[in-house]
């Protein structure tokens, strides 16, 4: 099937998105009816404007009308003197048995004058033209929100389904989120470099336990970056099967840590303590094969999960109890405000090596937030130093104390710039006692 030319030129009377679109959109629309031009015939369209328009948007124009699939070229025609301003024209090359003197050029508004022998059009029902186009746009609109929406992110965490961990993610991404539990935290790298999964939400460190160092080394030893931070107010929750009560309580299954976390209640209690490999998973298999006078601490949802109930909630000691976690992701995340910086270094093994680098950070008035050794791997008595900071690397003294660090460590490996969690306020008065036990 050959192809063949149709051509067409319109003006408008302002660079104006809204101008453009609606004046490119009634030129196609005419080329399309009065020719029977179908989409999967259009072989590419070519549009030119003069310089003094925006030639993007006319091919945005041919994508409103359903021209989804087509070759689409735009560009600025070349300044020619005493030319007409403001003009859009397009070759629209059609794949047609049509012969060549049956096609319909169409030139309008001011773009009559550069073909008056083509200014007289076939008579056309504007109302029906105008309802057409109307529909054209709002399908293309409605299929772009279509594409838009987000497909449900996968987020995975490490423990059961239940975990404070996948409590976080909830609390991070909202519920219209896939999780997905891992074993151990080499499996949240494993799911997010392999793309099973969009993020991973990495637990870094407790108000109460303190830093999680194989999370620290793992983040070093992988290529994933930090997107943002996560503080999750861990409320610990004496939970059972329905049915029973508190005083039919004898032994409690945990996690050790929380079993920890909630020694002086397990005590006054009277109550014997079991070791469990997961607080979530003391939830589940408690539900899966209940046993009498035994009862779980976990999050109030692997309450909800395993169908348990709650005896009693926030048994834990201290209750100013915040895990931090990161999500980790691949790629950057985009700029944001109020953002932190993660990043590890290494120093020379010289007199006052460290102090020469966290200077690059107090001189230029940054204010570190986090700073934290661990043993350098395959290098004894050696220590690579994980450091937080306000500020995104961008910023231009972070750049400047950046640049700095990099002439005075070892070396350097950027974790991440990210938004930074708002700070909690609630227990904000715990009392001086309470502090020293944390």
């Amino acid at each position: 099937m050959p192809s063949r030319g149709v051509r067409g030129a319109t003006t408008t009377d302002e660079n104006t998105a809204e101008a453009i679109l609606r004046e490119t959109r009634r030129l196609l629309a005419l080329m399309i009816h009065l020719n029977g031009i179908k989409p999967d015939d259009v072989a590419s369209v070519i549009f030119s404007t003069t310089r003094d328009l925006t030639a993007e948007y006319p091919a945005l124009a041919a994508r409103q009308l359903g021209w989804l699939d087509t070759a689409l070229l735009c560009g600025h025609e070349m300044d020619v003197p005493g030319g007409l301003p403001r003009c859009i024209r397009v070759l629209v090359n059609w794949n047609t048995d049509t012969p060549g003197h049956d096609l319909v050029h169409v030139y309008l508004r001011g773009a009559r004058n550069l073909r008056p022998d083509k200014a007289t059009l076939p008579p056309v029902n504007d109302d029906e033209l105008d309802n057409w186009i109307d529909h054209q746009v709002t399908a293309w609109q409605d299929q772009k929100s279509a594409k838009k929406e987000k497909r449900m992110s996968v987020v995975a965490f490490q423990g059961e389904h239940g975990a404070y961990s996948e409590q976080a993610v909830f609390q991070h991404f909202g519920q219209e989120v896939a999780s997905l539990p891992c074993y151990a935290f080499e499996g949240i790298f494993a799911a997010v470099d392999s793309r099973e999964a969009d993020f991973g939400l990495l637990p870094v460190e407790n108000s109460v336990a303190g830093s999680i160092n194989r999370a620290f080394d793992l983040l070093l030893e992988h290529d994933l970056r930090v997107w943002g931070e996560v503080l999750l107010r861990v409320r610990h929750n004496l939970m059972a099967p329905p049915g029973t009560s508190l005083d039919d309580v004898t032994t409690v299954r945990s996690h050790p840590q929380a079993l920890a976390q909630c020694e002086r209640w397990i005590n006054q209690h009277g109550l014997k303590a079991v070791t469990w490999y997961d607080t979530a998973g003391s939830a589940k298999e408690l539900a899966a094969a209940p046993e009498p006078g035994v009862a779980a601490i976990a999050s109030s949802l692997a309450a909800e999960t395993y169908g348990l109930e709650i005896l009693a909630s926030g048994i834990e000691d201290l209750t100013w109890n915040y895990t931090r976690f990161f999500v980790v992701g691949r790629g950057d995340p985009p700029i944001s405000g109020n953002a932190k910086t993660s990043l590890v270094f290494a120093v020379t093994h010289e007199p006052g090596s460290l102090v020469a680098c966290l200077n690059e950070f107090s001189s230029r008035g940054i204010n570190l937030t986090k700073i934290e050794s661990r043993p350098r791997r395959n290098r004894p008595w050696h220590y690579v130093f994980y450091l937080d900071f306000d500020g995104h690397w961008q910023d231009p003294s972070c750049q400047q104390a950046l640049v700095g660090l990099l002439t005075r460590a070892a070396f350097v490996k950027h974790l991440g710039s990210y938004p930074a969690a708002e700070m909690p306020t609630e227990n904000a008065d715990v009392g001086q006692s309470e502090l020293l036990q944390i």
